[in-house]
């Protein structure tokens, strides 16, 4: 696992990305009992991200948001 700092081209995507989740409406953030969405680290397929308490279940959430390099990879081994 590695983990991509601010200044990567990736950032700003995965961000939107888990903003787009359905669960999220939109806010990469969802700020909720001083709890937000944390990044976790990116694997070769996927940016890893966990909310401890969710504003819109009460419960820790996961979301695994694929990377953009993934299906190209998948692609060239077609």
């Amino acid at each position: 696992m590695e983990f991509l700092e601010a200044n990567h081209p990736e950032w700003m995507q995965m961000w939107q990305a888990l903003a787009n989740y359905p669960i999220n409406q939109g806010d990469p953030i969802c700020l909720f009992e001083g709890h937000c969405w944390e990044y976790m680290g990116s694997s070769a397929d996927h940016h890893h991200f966990h909310h401890r308490g969710h504003p819109q279940t009460g419960h820790g959430e996961f979301a695994y948001i694929e990377r953009r390099c993934a299906g190209v990879g998948w692609a060239q081994t077609a």
